[in-house]
């Protein structure tokens, strides 16, 4: 079943479009949670809250790309339970979100929503400039939190090249940063 179909389904609150979801986005759903999450209870009840969400937000919503915007609110439901509950804290999930703060140390740290807004739509973009697999390892450790041998095996590459990679995108992400003004502060990673 495609976006469209799926969605038609929600807009007529027909049951079946939870079947739907599960079908087709339960298993994403599922790995970005897992990758975020120790306990598989956790997991499972974030992805229920997701199709939850769905559910609920479609209508009004009626998003371009379905695949996109369950795996945010995915992503989005497993941090805010990552943050609610340390002692359920994945140690993997951890270490992505300690590499990007290193990118954005010396930013003083959000303190308008203007601000965070227009620091996310500069990170977009810097993003949506690099090359395809540069972009694509970085997007896999920063998006999704996966294991750099799970990038290295997706990529068919090392896993020292994923690591070159890695710190090579966070150093180019600060210099832009800086650049731009959203940081002060040298280049120093």
């Amino acid at each position: 079943m495609n976006d469209s179909e799926i969605i038609a389904l929600l807009e007529k609150r027909d049951e079946s479009a939870v079947e739907a979801i599960d079908a087709r986005f339960g298993g994403l759903c599922r790995s970005i949670c897992s990758n975020i999450l120790n306990d598989p209870r956790d997991v499972e009840e974030c992805v229920s809250s997701v199709y939850f969400k769905l559910w609920s937000c479609i209508p009004p919503a009626k998003p371009r790309d379905l695949t996109a915007y369950a795996a945010k609110a995915a992503r989005n439901e497993a941090l805010m339970r990552y943050r609610a509950d340390s002692s359920k804290r994945k140690f993997a999930a951890s270490v992505p979100l300690e590499e990007l703060e290193s990118c954005l140390a010396g930013s003083g740290g959000a303190e308008e929503e203007l601000e965070t807004e227009e620091l996310a739509h500069a990170i977009m973009g810097f993003v949506s400039r690099l090359p395809a697999e540069q972009r694509g390892v970085f997007m896999r450790r920063i998006w999704f939190f996966d294991s750099v041998k799970d990038i290295a095996a997706r990529f068919g590459i090392t896993e020292k090249r994923v690591n070159v990679l890695l710190a090579r995108t966070r150093r180019e992400l600060r210099r832009y940063l800086t650049k731009e003004e959203f940081i002060k502060g040298g280049d120093h990673l």
